[in-house]
């Protein structure tokens, strides 16, 4: 089950009630029910991602602001992030900040996954959502980041360029670059953050190295603790989603992954009402809007781990109602 730390919703409602919406009209408006404590109404320590997507959802219709998200996270503050944002605060630098929020993002919002690449004289910092993300929980998702690190530090810090998944109206989209102070795509690949490699070795005002090592052996229990608690199905989604491209992505191979034997796998996937196959399939699809269009369908077919194309078009057929060129077609004329 997608999930996030209790506080980090709570900080959702403590923005709403800012903008006057009371905490008990929103978590009646998305019929919230998961309390630990009924009576005290004490929340649960961990909130699913489907309550998380609802209460943005309502926020952003009713606040009427398709930018919810976006005017949301710059109003994060480390804090919201529990003990992940003072491990941020500890750190000495960006580069060593952001290896920790790709080794313990999971403790707070266990719902996609960061990946960081250098090229040269430009880093880079994606996030990759679970599928069911909606458009709020991205835009909330990379402001806050941008916005962390620049009360960490400098106000004035920007990134080189900002893409988005999402497509956004010309004047929302000078909102964000505005803000951003850079250069945004939309409709991109990835949702990522692109900055200069030298930001990498800025000294943060607030390093404390004997802080951060001790919230560190705090976080690695914690992360511990919450990995033996996931779903077999999550860490199988999580792995396929950090996949270059699924050629050789199976049973066998996975089950080996996760140092079990396939049959056990199986039976772990069938308690929790699902399979290989199935989870293989929701990352192809997931994957569709994000890349055809940028590579012949042929090597499409071979990134997504088909055999061949004739198998992807019979796919792709079943999924969508369409042959991948109709579709393609279609998502140009949107």
């Amino acid at each position: 089950m997608y999930s996030l730390a209790d506080h980090y919703f709570s900080s959702t409602l403590d923005y709403l009630q800012s903008q006057g919406i009371a905490n008990e009209v929103a978590l009646k408006a998305i019929k919230f029910n998961e309390y630990s404590d009924n009576k005290a109404r004490q929340f649960a320590p961990r909130i699913t991602l489907t309550s998380y997507n609802a209460l943005l959802e309502y926020s952003q219709k009713t606040l009427n602001d398709p930018l919810f998200g976006f005017k949301f996270g710059q109003h994060i503050r480390t804090a919201n992030f529990g003990i992940l944002g003072y491990l941020i605060e500890s750190s000495d630098s960006l580069a060593s900040a952001i290896q920790v929020l790709l080794n313990y993002d999971s403790l707070v919002a266990d719902i996609g996954k960061s990946q960081f690449e250098q090229l040269g004289d430009i880093a880079i910092i994606r996030w990759l959502p679970h599928p069911s993300c909606n458009e709020q929980v991205i835009l909330r998702n990379m402001t806050a980041w941008v916005c962390v690190i620049r009360q960490l530090l400098n106000s004035k810090l920007s990134p080189s360029s900002i893409c988005f998944t999402h497509h956004y109206s010309k004047e929302h989209l000078n909102t964000l670059a505005t803000w951003f102070n850079c250069p945004v795509s939309i409709n991109a690949k990835y949702n990522e953050i692109s900055f200069p490699s030298s930001y990498l070795t800025l000294p943060f005002k607030t390093d404390n190295a004997a802080v951060h090592l001790a919230l560190r052996q705090i976080s690695e229990q914690q992360l511990s603790n919450f990995k033996s608690q996931q779903h077999v199905s999550e860490k199988i989604n999580h792995m396929l989603m950090v996949k270059t491209d699924l050629q050789e992505c199976d049973l066998i191979r996975t089950a080996n992954a996760l140092n079990i034997t396939p049959r056990t796998l199986q039976r772990h996937l069938k308690l929790e009402q699902t399979s290989f196959a199935i989870l293989l399939e929701q990352e192809r699809k997931r994957r569709i809007p994000l890349l055809i269009g940028t590579q012949s369908l042929a090597n499409l077919a071979l990134s997504l781990g088909f055999k061949d194309q004739s198998s992807f078009n019979r796919a792709f057929k079943r999924w969508y109602s369409y042959s991948p060129i109709k579709y393609f077609k279609m998502q140009i004329g949107k």
